[in-house]
């Protein structure tokens, strides 16, 4: 922890006896979410209301999703805050929503494949996209011979547009899954992750922390 308690289970100790004040009040409840503008008092000592950073970035062509790189572009680079990391990866040539923080306990928790946390996709095709597509994606595209994907929501939006979600991140698996319908990605961009929708004010490249309601979407997962 930032604030030097100790590791997350020696902080929700401290939290269950009693033993952490937020404006004044004893709180027990080791899921309660403060807000940055909290007084939070430990042993009479102030700590900071939100220890960790939370950023969305609306990621530009040709960065990759890594602190450093001998050949590459990362999209750190384009922060301030070089501790931080990205929450989840996206291609090189995949724009869109990235979530980016230096929290490893939310990290973790939202990387597990169990969680089958949500992403929204606007993919543009190269090939006429066609309804037998929606069906396909419900049941469950089967990619790389023999891998079947979670079932996912495709909603085409005209002849080589559409929007596609899934709840699992296998390697490419957006651009495999139309192969195997014998169409290709022409272009990708994430659009929303764990409930939380890309800022279209945005430019690419450009970042900006992220509300509190967008946190507790996180938080809650």
């Amino acid at each position: 922890m930032k604030n030097k308690l100790g590791n997350v289970k020696k902080c929700k100790t401290l939290i269950k006896h009693g033993m952490i004040k937020v404006n004044d009040e004893i709180i027990t409840n080791t899921k309660y979410l403060v807000n940055k503008n909290d007084k939070i008092i430990y042993n009479n000592v102030m700590l900071k209301a939100q220890p960790f950073s939370y950023y969305m970035m609306n990621k530009p062509v040709g960065y990759i999703c890594a602190n450093q790189d001998i050949k590459e572009k990362c999209v750190i680079d384009l922060i301030d805050n070089k501790e931080c990391y990205c929450l989840g990866r996206l291609d090189k040539d995949t724009t869109g929503l990235l979530v980016i923080t230096n929290d490893p306990t939310l990290s973790k928790k939202l990387l597990l494949p169990q969680n089958h946390i949500e992403k929204k996709y606007l993919v543009k095709t190269k090939e006429i996209l066609n309804n037998n597509l929606i069906e396909l994606f419900k049941n469950g595209i089967i990619i790389d011979q023999d891998i079947k994907c979670l079932p996912a929501k495709l909603e085409i939006i005209d002849n080589h547009h559409c929007f596609v979600t899934i709840s699992e991140g296998k390697y490419h698996q957006i651009k495999k899954m139309f192969l195997s319908c014998n169409n290709q990605v022409i272009s990708l961009k994430r659009i929303a992750f764990a409930g939380i929708k890309l800022d279209e004010d945005l430019n690419y490249g450009e970042y900006r922390s992220l509300t509190d309601k967008e946190l507790k979407l996180l938080v809650k997962k």
